[in-house]
C-alpha cells in the first residue's frame, strides 16, 4: 500500500531546499550550561552525535523561535527555522557577560536539504551518504568534503537532511537524482502531518502546549528563559486552545472562524488540498473540542476535526 507521501506526490522521494534555514555554531567551555539555560530543551542530556528540537521562549513562555540542537564534539550546531537567525543570536548575545561562549553564523557558507518520504534512505546510501537514526547525525565524504547527515526529514521521520558547503549543493542535487518538491505539496505534507509553521500557525503569542510542540521542551531540566510559565501549564492544564487537524467539504481560507453548533470556538491557520485527503486545514479550538471525531462549520462549509491533539 502507498505511504500518505506516494499518494500525495506521485514519488518515494523527493527533496526539499531548506538553505533559508540558519546555522550558528557554538564554542567555548561553557556554551553547554548557557544554551542549557536560554533554550527550552534538554541541552545538557546530549551525547555527541545527538540532535534535538528545542524551542526559545519569551520570559512569558511564548515561542520566539524553533531550532535543532546539534551536539558536536567541540561545538554545537543550531539549526534554526527560516528567517529567525538574527532575532534568536541577538537575544543569547544579549545574556552573554562572563560566559566562555563564541557565536559564528555559517549560514552563508553551508545550505541544506531536506531528502523526503520512505524512499530517502535507499537514496541517500545510493549517493554515498549516511543514514543515522532519527534524532541522530553523521558525517560522509562527498567530492571530498564532509557532509552532515541528520536523521529525520522535515516532514516526517522517514527522511533526512543533509548539511552541506552551499557551493556542493548542484552537484549533490545531481547526484541524488530526486525531484524537488513545489512549495504547495510541501504544505500539503506540512498539514497532512500537523507540522505548524511560524507565521502561520505559530506567532509570538503562542505557548508551546498549545501547538502541541511537547518534544521540543524539557519539564525535568533546571531553570531556562520561559520554564516557570511552560511548567505551570503543564501543572494546570492551563491553555485555552489547542492545534488540531480539520478535514472539510471545501477548502477554507486561513483566518476563517471555526464552530461548534452556533458557537465560535477557534479559526483556521493553515489550510490545503489534498490528493490524500482532500481539503485540509490546521487551527485552534478551544480545549473542550479538540477531540477526534467532532463536527465544526467553517462558514457554512461543514467539517471535522480528524485527530486529537488534546490526548498527545
Amino acid at each position: 500500500m502507498a505511504s500518505l507521501f506516494e499518494t500525495v506526490t506521485g514519488k518515494p522521494a523527493a527533496l526539499r531546499d531548506l538553505s533559508d534555514r540558519g546555522l550558528v555554531r557554538v564554542t567555548g567551555t561553557d556554551r553547554v550550561r548557557f544554551l542549557n539555560g536560554m533554550l527550552a530543551n534538554d541541552v545538557a542530556k546530549l551525547a555527541p552525535g545527538d540532535a534535538r528540537p528545542a524551542l526559545q521562549l519569551d520570559r512569558k513562555g511564548h515561542v520566539l523561535a524553533e531550532l535543532w540542537v546539534l551536539a558536536d564534539d567541540d561545538a554545537i550546531l543550531l539549526d534554526i527555522a527560516p528567517g529567525l537567525e538574527a532575532e534568536l543570536t541577538a537575544v543569547l548575545e544579549k545574556h552573554l557577560i562572563a560566559d566562555d561562549v563564541a557565536l559564528a553564523s555559517l549560514s552563508a557558507e553551508i545550505g541544506q536539504l531536506g531528502l523526503e518520504g520512505p524512499g530517502a534512505r535507499d537514496l541517500a546510501r545510493a549517493a554515498g551518504g549516511a543514514t543515522p537514526a532519527e534524532g541522530r547525525f553523521e558525517r560522509a565524504s562527498f567530492a571530498g568534503e564532509s557532509l552532515l547527515w541528520l536523521g529525520g526529514g522535515s516532514l516526517g521521520s522517514d527522511g533526512l537532511r543533509v548539511l552541506a558547503p552551499r557551493a556542493l549543493l548542484p552537484r549533490l542535487r545531481a547526484a541524488l537524482a530526486l525531484p524537488e518538491l513545489a512549495p504547495e505539496v510541501v504544505d500539503v505534507l506540512r498539514i497532512e502531518a500537523a507540522i505548524p509553521a511560524l507565521g502561520r500557525d505559530l506567532s509570538a503569542r503562542s505557548f508551546p502546549q498549545e501547538a502541541r510542540l511537547e518534544r521540543a521542551f524539557s519539564l525535568s531540566k533546571g531553570c531556562y528563559v520561559g520554564q516557570e510559565i511552560v511548567a505551570r501549564i503543564a501543572s494546570r492544564g492551563a491553555v485555552n486552545r489547542l492545534l488540531v487537524k480539520l478535514r472539510t467539504r471545501e477548502l477554507v481560507p486561513p483566518g476563517a472562524e471555526i464552530r461548534v453548533a452556533d458557537t465560535v470556538v477557534g479559526q483556521v491557520t493553515s489550510s490545503a488540498v489534498s490528493s490524500a485527503s482532500g481539503p485540509i486545514a490546521l487551527g485552534y479550538v478551544r480545549v473542550a473540542d479538540a477531540r477526534a471525531g467532532v463536527s465544526v462549520a467553517v462558514g457554512a462549509i461543514p467539517g471535522e476535526i480528524v485527530d486529537d491533539y488534546s490526548r498527545r
